[in-house]
């Protein structure tokens, strides 16, 4: 696509995670020609949902229809030496290869990168594994809650409210963050890689681990520890006021570390006696007695509502905003204003609400240019000779992007 930033990259994905979708994601969504290879019976996301109505149906995956956006598609048995000459060819003309399978999988079937780069030295091959393509762990099977907890994160989750290590379970974060992390994590690194390719001609394996993706998100906790190892204890007492507090209609995000924010958050309230009080007068006596600071602003946060607290807080520098369910995120004003919520534009389900551009690009904008594929829907287009032809069987001119 002219004006695209990514326009003139071939990439192929293949793989069943979320991980490898979400790489080819960010890729096409500025621009690079991404072919998603499924399997016969379809990507698992196209049976994971949400579907409209509850109704299960592998054309109106919610997950599917968001994560395949701007790609086309192909089906292929990589379990049949023609599925796997298949992909082949594809590899041969392709820029970048985005896998997320496991290692034993993919070089099972022939198609490791030795293999892969006689045909085309200057492929970029990213592996996205739970655990890397070398070490211990290599061939141990590893998904989103495995590498979330493998990576540490779960170690403090939720965040200031774990107090007993030993005692509390460590909890999973919400959606699929190990595998949303990874695949960005992948996106990013690949891109290195295209750089690397421009100034010495040459493509390479870009091997993103799972568990490392989620783990760099700790890098303060590991640096810590490294030179501390009584810095992290299995038991300990929490030390600050949370940052998300209930108010008159649900929960606000807000802090009172600061002093100026401290006064601004009094001066609302009306400077009651109890917040004048030494034990509050300054940060580290607020981090010390948050039990007997956040049950008094509690009660005052109750007595209004999210948007109040931030439309009172905000203009008076306190960082303060609402917590918003999903559904009510994507009317939400501000998001709205920002267009940070776009609508694109289904051929079975219609209009679908979802998240827009990550950054903005104003000479190569982020654009959305076609729905995820039906199953199959390229087959014609990019595995045989035969003229492409369109969801209502249509001719299309090949490369249209049908």
């Amino acid at each position: 696509m002219p004006g695209s930033a990514l326009a003139g990259l071939f990439v192929i994905e293949v793989g069943d995670g979320l991980a490898g979708a979400f790489a080819g994601k960010a890729m096409a969504d500025f621009g690079a020609d991404v072919v998603k290879v499924e399997p016969p019976e379809g990507d698992p996301s196209r049976r994971r949902g949400p579907f409209p109505g509850g109704i299960e149906d592998p054309e109106k995956s919610g997950q599917f229809i968001y994560l395949n956006a701007n790609k086309r598609g192909v089906t292929m048995d990589l379990g049949t030496d023609d599925g796997r000459a298949a992909l082949g060819r594809l590899a041969a003309r392709a820029d970048i290869l985005i896998s997320d399978m496991p290692p034993s999988q993919f070089e099972g079937a022939g198609l490791d990168y030795p293999t892969l780069a006689a045909a085309s030295p200057r492929l970029i091959w990213t592996a996205i594994t739970s655990f890397g393509l070398t070490g211990p762990y290599r061939d141990y099977i590893g998904g989103d809650l495995v590498t979330w907890h493998m990576g540490g994160t779960g170690h403090g989750t939720p965040y200031n409210a774990v107090t007993d290590i030993v005692n509390q379970a460590p909890l999973r974060g919400g959606g699929y963050q190990a595998e949303y992390l990874s695949g960005w994590t992948a996106a990013s690194a690949t891109m290195v890689a295209v750089f690397y390719r421009e100034a010495y001609g040459r493509g390479q394996i870009v091997d993103v681990s799972r568990m490392e993706s989620v783990a760099n998100m700790m890098r303060p906790a590991f640096a810590l520890h490294s030179y501390d190892r009584n810095a992290i204890s299995p038991v300990r007492t929490k030390t600050a006021s949370s940052w998300v507090f209930p108010c008159g209609d649900g929960y606000v995000s807000t802090a009172h570390t600061r002093d100026h924010w401290w006064e601004a958050i009094k001066d609302l309230m009306g400077h009651p006696e109890w917040a004048e009080n030494e034990l509050f007068a300054t940060p580290a006596s607020r981090r010390l007695h948050f039990d007997a600071l956040d049950p008094q602003l509690i009660e005052w946060f109750q007595q209004h509502t999210r948007l109040e607290l931030y439309e009172m807080l905000q203009p008076r520098g306190v960082p303060c905003f609402p917590v918003w369910t999903v559904a009510e995120m994507t009317v939400a004003p501000q998001f709205v204003a920002r267009g940070v919520i776009v609508e694109q534009e289904h051929p079975v389900v219609g209009t679908v609400r979802q998240p827009g551009a990550p950054v903005r690009l104003s000479e190569t904008p982020w654009a959305l240019r076609r729905p995820a594929p039906m199953l199959g829907q390229h087959n014609v287009e990019l595995l045989t000779d035969a003229p492409a032809v369109d969801a209502h069987g249509l001719a299309v001119a090949a490369g249209s992007g049908s």
